[in-house]
């Protein structure tokens, strides 16, 4: 996951933040997004072995579970002590995962539910009492039908690259947890969005990855946003070295 343990203060407001990086390494679990694709008809799907109601299923048990625990309750309390900056207009998720994973990993299936779970409820605090819904969309290139069926069932987009890229804006969420710095740099080329959920600039730079070309976007990011650890998933890592970065009102 992260590089080796330490701490980093973080200021927001008048206070300081922790953001504490765990592990030795960041960990993707998802391929690259392919930027030469323009095509929003989707790759071709492997087949699945879920019917969209199965995902249905396990995805009311995991959530539910999810938000009876401590890591819920402290991301509403986060949520709802922050300033995004702008009204957010639109979410966008990047690099979910799929709900029926080719290996068949209960982990990675878990995790995206989860992802999944805290993405949606994000949303839902933002949205507090704003007439006008929060659009969401999600850009995954691994989804099979049915995960790309599930998505739309619950009333949310399913889009393909570089499509999501695309929709960033200023009054945007962007949501991508251990992706690779590629993505990253993709989903924040032309806009700096309102929040952005993913891996922080100094666990990059404990990777030395600090001498890519597109380091001054990153570097940007970090510079115009305040920041606070994301809330923690008990006993797993589904979460691990990922920060809110919120972008400062004045911009600076």
């Amino acid at each position: 996951m992260a590089p080796a343990a330490g701490a980093q203060g973080v200021e927001a407001g008048d206070e300081w933040i922790k953001v504490r990086r765990k592990g030795r390494r960041i960990k993707s679990h998802h391929p690259v997004l392919p930027p030469s694709n323009t095509s929003n008809s989707g790759p071709k799907q492997r087949p699945s072995s879920l019917s969209v109601s199965d995902v249905e299923r396990e995805h009311r048990h995991i959530r539910d579970q999810w938000r009876a625990s401590t890591g819920c309750r402290r991301l509403r309390d986060v949520v709802a002590s922050c300033d995004c900056g702008s009204a957010i207009t639109d979410a966008i998720c990047f690099g979910l995962g799929s709900f029926d994973p080719e290996d068949g990993s209960w982990e990675n299936k878990r995790r995206a539910h989860i992802q999944l779970s805290a993405f949606l409820y994000m949303v839902e605090q933002l949205q507090c009492d704003k007439r006008v819904p929060i659009r969401c969309l999600f850009q995954e290139p691994i989804f099979n039908s049915v995960d790309e069926a599930f998505i739309r069932s619950l009333g949310y987009e399913v889009v393909y690259s570089p499509n999501g890229f695309e929709q960033v804006s200023t009054s945007t969420l962007v949501f991508g947890i251990h992706l690779y710095r590629d993505i990253y740099a993709h989903a924040l080329a032309n806009n700096l969005p309102a929040v952005f959920v993913g891996t922080p600039r100094e666990v990059w730079e404990e990777c030395r990855a600090s001498d890519i070309p597109d380091w001054d976007r990153l570097k940007e990011l970090d510079d115009r946003c305040d920041k606070v650890e994301f809330p923690e998933d008990s006993g797993y890592t589904t979460f691990s070295s990922t920060v809110i970065h919120w972008r400062r009102q004045s911009g600076t």
